[in-house]
């Protein structure tokens, strides 16, 4: 096959509207491995969230990439690399928003740090470890990994870096007045350290530590196993996939992503709630 790994973005991607998965999905991307191909989830979403999904698809012995790249699991699901930010890197962030009224929660693993409860945190866990009814999930398991996850209230974060020297790998940014494109450029200006994307066209910022990124895990997949990036392909649908799709050997976007981010990918493919995963792996990759 031209191309031997598949690197898929989750949100807007392979789940759909409706947070489950088109059995359609679940078949090409079983086809592409029995052809000898390797799929790994590539997602901001959480270690817990990324592994459930995986295993709920059949995706076991597969390495996977969360948090945008800031955590890649290994085939046997175990931490096998992460990024942290520096202390006075987050400080320094933290005191940016504040001073500029702005929300941000902060991923300790699979723990959320909130400095109070609002729209933005509240039912993450059920939002992080998706159900999964439609897709096959068992109610079981679902609930062994929604008990993994925390949602822990820090009033005061500053003194909470400080004192406990937290291992944070992700930073999320809401706003209630819109587009958050104008903050991303003061970020820019006034933090050093931080990677900033968006994977809500500007309606949220991801942030991970400098240099972590989806395209940087490419190629540490291709270092490890020795296959070029050429003979990637990658499929996603927002801001947060662009570095992805201009990495791969074929940066496949879905119909329902914004303009911009269809213009830097090579091909674009369906809609999520066209199997658009489907469409594309028998159309590119099934050769």
């Amino acid at each position: 096959m031209k191309y031997k790994l598949l690197a898929i973005d989750l949100d807007g991607t392979l789940l759909n509207e409706q947070s489950e998965i088109d059995v359609e999905n679940i078949e090409a991307i079983h086809e592409f491995r029995q052809k000898g191909g390797r799929v790994v989830i590539c997602s901001g979403r959480s270690p817990l969230s990324t592994r459930w999904i995986a295993n709920t698809i059949g995706l076991k012995g597969e390495p996977i990439i969360a948090y945008n790249g800031a955590i890649m699991l290994d085939e046997s699901g175990e931490i096998s690399e992460q990024s942290f930010f520096q202390e006075d890197h987050l400080l320094n962030f933290w005191e940016l928003c504040e001073g500029e009224s702005i929300y941000a929660h902060f991923y300790e693993g699979d723990t959320l740090l909130v400095p109070r409860v609002t729209k933005w945190n509240e039912n993450w866990i059920e939002r992080n470890i998706l159900t999964l009814e439609k897709t096959g999930g068992r109610r079981d398991e679902l609930e062994q990994f929604r008990g993994q996850c925390q949602v822990k209230v820090v009033e005061d974060l500053y003194q909470y870096v400080k004192s406990q020297q937290p291992k944070i790998t992700k930073i999320a940014v809401f706003n209630e007045q819109g587009s958050l494109a104008d903050f991303s450029r003061v970020i820019a200006e006034k933090v050093e350290g931080l990677e900033v994307s968006s994977s809500l066209n500007y309606l949220n910022l991801e942030i991970s530590p400098s240099g972590v990124s989806k395209a940087s895990t490419l190629v540490k997949l291709s270092e490890k196993y020795a296959i070029p990036i050429s003979q990637m392909a990658a499929i996603g649908d927002n801001y947060n996939d662009s570095l992805m799709l201009r990495a791969a050997g074929l940066g496949i976007a879905m119909g329902n992503a914004p303009e911009e981010v269809k213009k830097w990918a090579d091909v674009v493919t369906g809609k999520n709630d066209e199997a658009g995963v489907a469409q594309a792996i028998r159309r590119y990759l099934l050769e």
